[in-house]
């Protein structure tokens, strides 16, 4: 800026010069210019001054005044200077000085406006950064690239220079640094003079507006970057606001190869540092301004022509700070929509570097370099796109953030992260950001054409880690209703790195269309190998063909949906075929997790021809390559439908052997000259296939017998170990044939029954029969107490025979109205005696029994009966029957069995975990534990625990327990006791009485023989109970006409406290003897007879309302008046009997009597200290 403070300082004395004889000329001036040549040598001479040495000449001088802008104009003609700094005179050929007349006028002279024609302009920055500047007239340059000196004015002609500071070629001379501080001159550089000079409030520039040089051309010179502008035929207009300074420069620019009409404009603020510059320019290519460009914007790539505007922030030294470009077609600067706008800022501290940010409404790859490399690993793209993307670009060029709001129009996509060969697009829009440490969409839609199909738009969500080296971590989400084909699929899935899923389905799946989709995709690539981290997907599809395994071969016309997590595949068909075999409702599971033993599961529903179907799954590599040589394959006709589960493995050799459950239903069946000669036949049979077992049943004839049969075929290792045939059949014996062996020797005329053919491994052949025995005699002797009522209508069972006959009854099973049962027997001495028997689920009448275990020792026999329900009642009235009869036996069978047979022992009974004992009327004792020795046909010993079930709601659980035991004595005495915390439900659970409620009972009694067999002496005692609603005491309290008891036993019953009565026990029939009850409200005693088998009363005794109670009631009037009379002080007796049959017994009372001291006294003593 040098050269321009010089230039305004010779102007300025220019004006000096001549306010001499402004007075003589103003008037006529303010009309129009006249001329003031009076001023030219005092012009010259001190303009002299200014040019070190040189000299001013001036041909001629006039002046006008500009009233209405408060100046005057100085023109000056054929003005040249020489000597001094130039090496040859300046001829600035004419000039314009404005002045400011008001300052004029007081002696301030004010410099405004200065315009100036044909002058060029040049400019130099060297290679330190450094800029040094020089102006001379258009008529004295030799070519377009120099400047000629300005004589005397030589230190101003700096800019066509090289850097050595030599000026041979252009004639100028060296240049002076504009940079003070690093040159170490005091003098501030050019563009903080020119600062000053627009700064100072009386400086002859404080009211300078404009210097407008036209007509010259204006070069720039960069040393820095090896460039030059050139503007010819330029028009430069300097201005100064109060706050800053600008210089505008219109003209033809030529830019490298470029020559553009256009405008810039350098603005530099006055009170701070730094330049701004705005361009518009036609015609012109961006690649000749890549020195001046952040390398980010790919300049050098852009040679096409455009229009442009450009606008930025320059530091002193010229180095650029921010910018903002816009690029425009051809002829559309005006009036179009730019096809690029970037804008970028200098980032500060850190990496340094730029950020900038790329719009381009409509462009493609190929075009646009700055879009291209930005994402070039994200995706690269051959069509069109817009958009805008943002980026951080560290100082040394790495790439530090990266966020783009991009749409595409159509063409092909390559997503290097995610495939290895391009996609064709018909749109698509991608908004995210990409850093060193990965890719992540916010949006990422894309409009796919995938073998030529255009499957509309879809949105997909997608990120990918780039943490590691070489490494991409993509997490990738998709929900959409595309229609795809396996080959869709395939190149729609990811396969940079080809994973385990994507390879079997490749390998795998043939064909299909998919109606709808959902895709979770997490999944490491480009290391080593690829990891899947999550997988899960839903797809529904129709027309699906893929493989099953290498035996089965492939499902075809599969329709269904197909869920994948991780490795693991479900397929759920409606509907599919797999050989000779249509499916429905299958489900296929295949399971990639374990790549050591990858397997696959199938479950669903077939039909087919039961020949090709059999044969099928024979030669499938299941494990079934037997069936041809087992079953008569070839004999067979029909079709079936299967219900199959099946499981194997997908690796060879298999990991494992084949799982598979098969549920045929044969229907039509037929199988030629099958069984003992017979044809079978069937209309239908189920039959099961497992790797360990082949199962049949169903209804089917034998030649002419109508027959249940069941196949059960055992495998092992794939072979066929044992055959077992089963035929539950009916007829007639004659037409059977051999079919059931030794039977129709023993059973004639019209029977049903079971035969079973078994086959084994080493080819052995056995047959069981079981035959109903509905119209047999069966002898249950050896079974004591479960007699049935009716005669069995079955009975079944599997014998084992050893060399000497009979060994065991593996099982048997006996069925019929009154008898369940089934078990095994072992027999001894070649089958005439019984060994041990163990029997379950014992059902007869009603007794229920878990297990039955009965062992046969040679001194007694072991009874064991665990779980259930057992009944009592014939026992108990086998007991009750025999009751006092000293030959009396509860054991029924043959007297005259061998002395080994079970009815000659003792027996050891034990019985545990019985969840019921029912009782002769019906009811039950629960929680049985037993243990017992029954000899001779009677009882000699056994202790019993047992609750019986409470006879009223909210008893306590713990009530209701029953210890009972038979002890033998030391006297050779039978001692029978049992206790009681519930003597009303016990009383109830036994059917005796349920006019009790609650109480604890006590019973103990001696007998000489054991149970039933001789009669018992005993006594017992009954504590706190009530009787609630019993007919014969209120018959008897109503007759002794004791309404107010009455009334009391109506409410809540009568209360005792206490009972206590000796008895004597036989021949059916209970004897009381002074039996005593006592409560808070009356007395009794009781003497007499129970007839249990006559079913009769016959007791006696009294009834007696006690003074205690009549002291407590005494404050109830009508109570008191009742029990005790007027005076409130006697006690009263009454007798009674009841005599007759259970149904209805009589009762009589006799009239009251005022008791005595005689004989109740201690009566009464004991019921009052009892109380």
């Amino acid at each position: 800026m040098n050269w321009l403070v010089r230039l305004l300082t010779f102007a300025l004395f220019l004006v000096l010069a001549g306010t001499v004889g402004a007075a003589f000329v103003l008037e006529r001036a303010s009309r129009y210019p006249v001329e003031a040549n009076f001023l030219t040598p005092w012009l010259e001479r001190n303009a002299s001054e200014q040019i070190e040495g040189g000299t001013v000449s001036i041909e001629k001088t006039r002046i006008a005044l500009e009233p209405g802008e408060g100046g005057a104009r100085l023109l000056l003609t054929g003005v040249r200077a020489s000597g001094g700094g130039a090496a040859k005179p300046l001829d600035i050929g004419e000039m314009t000085v404005a002045l400011s007349l008001p300052d004029m006028l007081i002696g301030r002279a004010r410099l405004t406006r200065i315009t100036i024609d044909d002058l060029s302009f040049g400019a130099r920055r060297t290679r330190d950064g450094q800029f040094a500047f020089s102006i001379a007239p258009r008529s004295n340059q030799r070519d377009i690239m120099a400047l000629s000196g300005i004589p005397g004015l030589g230190s101003v002609a700096e800019a066509s220079t090289d850097d050595s500071g030599q000026g041979a070629e252009t004639g100028l001379t060296a240049p002076v640094t504009t940079n003070a501080r690093t040159t170490g001159d005091a003098s501030p550089d050019p563009l903080n003079q020119l600062r000053q000079l627009l700064r100072a409030r009386d400086g002859m520039f404080s009211r300078f507006e404009t210097l407008k040089l036209t007509g010259g051309s204006v070069i720039f010179d960069d040393a820095a970057t090896d460039e030059r502008i050139v503007i010819h035929d330029a028009t430069m207009t300097l201005s100064a606001e109060q706050n800053f300074a600008k210089a505008e420069v219109d003209g033809l620019f030529e830019i490298g190869s470029s020559f553009s009409s256009g405008q810039v404009a350098l603005t530099t603020p006055l009170t701070g540092i730094g330049v701004d510059v705005v361009t518009r320019l036609q015609d012109v290519t961006l690649a000749d301004f890549t020195a001046y460009l952040p390398e980010t914007l790919r300049a050098e790539q852009r040679s096409e022509p455009v229009d442009l505007t450009f606008s930025g922030s320059f530091t002193e030294q010229g180095d650029l700070q921010r910018f903002a470009l816009e690029r425009y077609p051809l002829s559309a600067l005006q009036q179009g929509q730019p096809t690029l706008a970037a804008v970028g800022q200098r980032r500060t501290g850190g990496a340094g570097g730029w950020a900038v940010e790329v719009r381009a409404p409509s462009e493609t790859f190929a075009n646009e370099p700055t879009l291209r490399e930005a994402l070039k690993d994200i995706f690269d793209f051959d069509g069109a796109i817009t958009g805008a993307v943002q980026f951080d670009v560290a100082e040394d060029g790495r790439l530090l953030e990266l966020n783009f709001d991009t749409a595409i129009g159509p063409g092909m996509v390559s997503i290097p992260s995610l495939y290895q060969q391009p996609i064709d697009l018909r749109g698509g829009r991608f908004v995210g950001q990409y850093t060193p440490a990965g890719l992540r969409f916010d949006t990422f839609e894309i409009a796919p054409i995938i073998n030529g199909r255009d499957l509309g738009a879809t949105q997909l969500a997608l990120s990918v880690d780039q943490s590691k080296p070489g490494v991409d971590r993509v997490r990738l989400r998709v929900e959409n209703n595309w229609r795809l084909s396996a080959a869709d699929i395939l190149a729609l899935w990811p396969n940079r790195n080809e994973d385990e899923g994507r390879r079997w389905f490749r390998e795998n799946i043939a064909q299909g269309l998919t109606s709808s989709q959902r895709l979770d995709l997490d999944i490491e690539t480009g290391g080593a190998e690829t990891i899947v981290h999550n997988l899960s997907a839903d797809i529904a599809f129709s027309d699906g063909v893929f493989k099953l395994t290498d035996g089965l071969g492939y499902a075809r016309n599969a329709q269904g949906r197909v869920r994948i997590d991780n490795a693991l595949y479900l397929i759920d068909l409606d509907g599919s075929s797999l050989g000779p075999l249509n499916g429905s409702n299958n489900a296929i599971r295949i399971d990639l997790r374990d790549p050591a033993s990858p397997r696959l599961a199938v479950k669903g529903q077939f039909d087919g021809a039961i020949r090709d179907s059999i044969a099928f799954l024979a030669a499938a590599d299941i494990g079934l390559e037997d069936l041809n040589t087992t079953l008569p394959v070839d004999q067979l006709g029909g079709s079936l439908t299967a219900q199959a589960d099946m499981a194997f493995s997908l690796t060879q050799p298999q990991a494992f052997k084949p799982t598979y459950d098969i549920r045929l239903n044969l229907q039509d069946l037929s199988v030629a000259d099958y069984l003992g000669g017979l044809p079978v036949t069937a209309q239908s049979m189920p039959l099961r296939i497992t790797p360990e077992r082949i199962a049949a049943s169903g209804p089917l004839r034998l030649g002419a017998l109508a027959a249940d049969a069941e196949l059960d075929i055992r495998l092992d290792a794939n072979r066929v170990e044992n055959m077992t045939l089963k035929a539950v059949f009916s007829g007639d014996t004659a037409d059977s044939g051999t079919l059931l062996g030794f039977l129709p020797d023993y059973v004639k005329g019209e029977v049903s029954g079971d035969l079973t053919f078994v086959q084994d491994f080493s080819g052995r052949r056995t047959m069981d029969i079981e035959a109903n025995l509905g119209r047999a005699i069966i002898d249950l002797a050896p079974l004591p107490y479960f007699k049935p009522v009716g005669q069995p209508t079955m009975a079944t069972a599997r014998l084992t025979f050893g060399e000497q006959g009979l060994a065991t009854i593996d099982t048997f099973k006996v069925d019929g109205p009154a008898l369940h049962l089934l078990g095994t027997v072992e027999m001894a001495d070649d089958g005439t005696e019984l060994s041990r028997a163990a029997l379950r689920n014992l059902i007869i009448g009603d007794n229920n029994l878990g297990a039955l275990t009965v062992l046969n020792e040679r001194e007694f026999m072991q009874i064991r009966i665990e779980d259930g329900q057992l009944d009592g009642r014939p026992i108990i009235e086998s007991i009750l029957e025999n009751q006092g009869k000293q030959n009396a036996s509860i054991v029924p069978g043959d007297k005259g069995a061998a002395a080994s047979s079970g009815n000659q022992k003792p027996w050891l009974i034990n019985i545990a975990g019985i969840r019921r004992f029912v009782v002769p009327g019906g009811k039950a004792f629960t929680d049985i534990s037993l243990s017992a020795t029954i000899d001779n046909g009677a009882v000699i010993q056994f202790v019993l625990d047992a609750k019986s079930p409470a006879n009223l709601p909210g008893r306590p659980p713990e009530l209701g327990t029953l210890q009972a035991s038979l002890t033998p004595q030391a006297n050779g005495f039978y001692r029978l006791s049992f206790q009681s915390d519930d003597a009303g439900s016990l009383f109830s659970t036994l059917n005796l009485t349920n006019e009790i409620r609650g109480g604890v009972i006590r019973v103990s009694a001696d007998s000489a023989l054991p149970l039933p067999k001789g009669g018992w002496l005993g006594s017992m005692e009954m504590l706190n109970f009530s009787v609630v609603d019993a007919p014969i005491m209120v018959q008897l309290l109503s007759l002794a006409s004791l309404t107010g008891i009455l009334e009391l036993a109506a409410v809540g019953g009568l209360q005792f406290t206490h009972l206590t009565s000796n008895f004597t026990y036989g021949n059916s029939a209970l004897y009381l003897d002074d039996l005593r009850m006592a409560g808070p409200s009356v007395g009794l005693t009781t003497e007499g007879s129970i007839d249990f088998e006559a079913k009769r009363f016959a007791l006696q005794g009294n009834v007696t309302p006690f003074n205690l109670v009549s002291e407590i009631a005494g404050s109830i009037p009508v109570l008191g008046q009742v029990l005790t009379g007027t005076d409130g002080g006697g006690l009263f007796s009454a007798g009674y009997k009841v005599d007759g049959p259970f149904s209805s017994p009589a009762v009589n009372v006799n009239p009251f009597q005022i008791l005595t001291p005689g004989i109740y006294r201690q009566w009464f003593q004991d019921i009052i200290g009892n109380n």
